[in-house]
C-alpha cells in the first residue's frame, strides 16, 4: 500500500489535479480544505491544472498545488494523499515507514532530515527532508514528507522544492495539518 502511494507521489508531484477549497488566513496562507482535512499552504500557490495525471493505484489525491514560479522547468509544489487504513498504525510509524519506500523508489537518494514533527492538534510524527530525482531526466530536487492518521484514514503530505530552498517554511505549513 505505501509503496503505491510513493510511486504515485513520483508522478503525481509533477503533473497533478484536483484544488481544495481555499479560505484566506494571512498574508502568505491561505487555509485549503479537502476530504476530511484543513491545512495552510502558500497563497500564492494554485491548483495544479495543467496537466491531467493518472489516477492514484492506492487512495485518493486530495490536493495538488502549484508555485507560480518555475526555475529550470519546475515549479514547488504539494501534493496530499488519502488513502484507508488496513489496520491501526500512529502517523509517526506511516511516515517513516513511506520514507523507507521513498528511499527505493527515488534516484539518487539522500537524507538530509529526518525529525519529529507535532502537529497542531498535538499528534506526533516524523518529518523526512531529502534530495532525489524522479527519473535519470528529470533535475534532482529536494523533498518534505510526512503523514498523519485521522481515524481510518492516512494522509501522505508531499512538498517538492527546488535545491536551493530551505525546508523549514514548507515544515511549519505541515504542521498546520489538521483532520476535520
Amino acid at each position: 500500500m505505501i509503496s503505491r502511494i510513493i510511486i504515485s507521489l513520483l508522478f503525481l508531484s509533477s503533473c497533478s489535479i484536483l484544488p481544495g477549497t481555499q479560505v484566506e488566513v494571512q498574508d502568505n496562507a491561505i487555509l485549503s480544505s479537502g476530504s476530511g482535512f484543513s491545512m495552510q499552504t502558500p497563497a500564492l500557490w494554485k491548483a495544479n491544472t495543467g496537466t491531467t495525471g493518472p489516477s492514484p493505484r492506492s487512495g485518493t489525491l486530495e490536493l495538488a498545488l502549484i508555485s507560480p514560479d518555475t526555475r529550470y522547468g519546475f515549479s514547488n509544489n504539494l501534493v496530499i494523499m488519502r488513502d484507508s487504513l488496513g489496520g491501526i498504525i500512529t502517523s509517526s510509524r506511516y511516515a517513516e515507514l513511506s520514507s523507507v519506500q521513498s528511499s527505493k523508489n527515488y534516484l539518487e537518494y539522500t537524507k538530509l532530515q529526518d525529525d519529529p514533527i507535532i502537529f497542531s492538534d498535538t499528534d506526533t510524527s516524523r518529518v523526512s527532508v531529502f534530495e532525489a530525482k524522479y527519473n535519470p531526466s528529470t533535475p534532482r530536487l529536494k523533498f518534505i514528507q510526512t503523514a498523519k492518521v485521522c481515524g481510518t484514514s492516512v494522509y501522505l503530505i508531499h512538498f517538492s522544492i527546488a535545491l536551493d530552498k530551505s525546508p523549514d517554511a514548507y515544515i511549519a505549513l505541515a504542521k498546520t495539518f489538521t483532520c476535520k
